[in-house]
């Protein structure tokens, strides 16, 4: 005999609602909130006035090089202090022999470390160059599509080594391109391809002839970062490619006057520019809430997760809200309800799938269920996800994955 409902979360804490609901779930689709669900289920969770949250969105990974730091005593490659260059020539050592396998592996554990954190959405900057040709493109594709139930992954074929410093890659970036990366991305037009006009009209000349959107990075300070990302903004309304572009990283907002930002957010607005900022790296000056209160789109990220960028990290998007709130020095209830938002809305803002994702009728049903009353005790407790759904299904209950 057929049920009303696959599944229901009996006694879930809304912070969007600020009350306790059921929720009601057909298949992959939410389509019953109420106080009160009657009607027969084939299963059942009761989060107990709990919160229970969208899926969290890590809107900015490099999964194609995680974990490269393990596997010894001490984290291979931090015998050296960091340096830029040191980690690009440390990536390229490492994709010269890395193979298909060893990289595809690396993806699925980084995915199911992701999931167990409640993230089910994440974004994914790939390397392609001379040196790693499209070797990790393709490892990371057939991942994707492997790890399809458990978490949406975006692909940027991201052109790390430089447009104009590495002549191969504009080629290797269409290849890329057409094996079904979604998105095309560069790096630092100034500092890193010394060609700022030149490689932002490259990198919009590949992404309108593959109809796909752009995600930059811009880790340069001062000036210089300022005047990179305006000129993206100003070329984004001339291409016609408003709400297309994603900035990450913008250090530069960190230590640029205040009336400089002033001056450009009417920019960023029109040209509906997306930003990015990655906890591990946000600057302590970084005008987060600003941006956000001006009603600019930005995201929260993980970055990079123990490689020879970054020696540490565990994709947790709660942990990651609490160091951003520390490392900004927020404190009150609304300062942490808005970097929850970073990691759960205006992450989705920023991936553009934010017409099917939130706790409401008719959207996905990809939901986390966590040991705490609210956002804010969540970041402060960091709570336990007691239970993750994705599609309707759970994939993961106490912190074991069961799809």
């Amino acid at each position: 005999m057929s049920k009303d409902f696959d599944l229901i979360i009996r006694n879930a804490y809304l912070s969007e609602k600020d009350s306790v609901y059921d929720i009601g779930i057909v298949g992959d689709r939410i389509i019953k909130i109420e106080a009160k669900i009657e009607g027969t289920v084939k299963d059942e969770i009761d989060a107990k006035g709990n919160l229970v949250s969208p899926g969290f969105v890590d809107a900015h990974t490099h999964m194609d090089k995680s974990f490269t730091s393990t596997g010894e005593r001490l984290p291979k490659f931090w015998s050296r202090p960091y340096t830029r260059d040191a980690a690009i020539e440390d990536g390229l050592k490492y994709y010269k022999n890395a193979t298909h396998e060893e990289i595809k592996g690396h993806v699925i554990e980084h995915a199911h470390m992701q999931v167990l954190h409640g993230t089910l959405y994440t974004r994914t900057h790939v390397d392609v160059d001379s040196v790693a040709k499209t070797k990790a493109v393709e490892a990371v594709l057939e991942a994707k599509e492997e790890l399809k139930d458990l978490i949406d992954i975006q692909v940027v074929a991201f052109a790390q080594s430089g447009f104009f410093v590495d002549l191969e890659s504009e080629s290797l970036i269409r290849k890329s391109l057409d094996m079904g990366c979604d998105l095309v991305g560069g790096v630092d037009p100034a500092t890193r391809e010394n060609n700022v006009e030149g490689s932002l009209d490259l990198c919009f000349k590949l992404a309108k002839e593959y109809d796909v959107d752009i995600d930059y990075h811009i880790h340069d300070i001062g000036t210089v970062g300022v005047y990179s990302i305006n000129r993206l903004a100003q070329k984004t309304i001339e291409n016609g490619y408003k709400g297309r572009v994603t900035t990450s990283h913008a250090w530069c907002f960190a230590d640029a006057p205040s009336e400089w930002l002033d001056e450009a957010i009417p920019l960023y607005k029109d040209s509906g520019m997306k930003f990015v900022t990655c906890f591990s790296s946000t600057p302590p000056t970084m005008p987060v809430i600003k941006l956000l209160e001006a009603g600019i789109n930005l995201g929260c990220a993980s970055d990079n997760i123990r490689d020879f960028w970054v020696p540490f990290g565990n994709g947790d998007m709660v942990q990651g809200a609490l160091i951003e709130t520390q490392r900004l020095e927020l404190k009150t209830n609304r300062d942490l309800g808005l970097i929850w938002k970073m990691i759960t809305s205006e992450g989705a803002r920023v991936l553009g799938i934010e017409k099917n994702y939130g706790i409401e009728v008719g959207k996905k049903a990809d939901l986390v269920v966590l040991n705490s009353l609210s956002p804010q005790w969540a970041i402060i407790d960091q709570a336990k996800r007691l239970c993750v759904i994705k599609n309707g299904r759970i994939i993961a209950k106490d912190e074991v994955i069961v799809a």
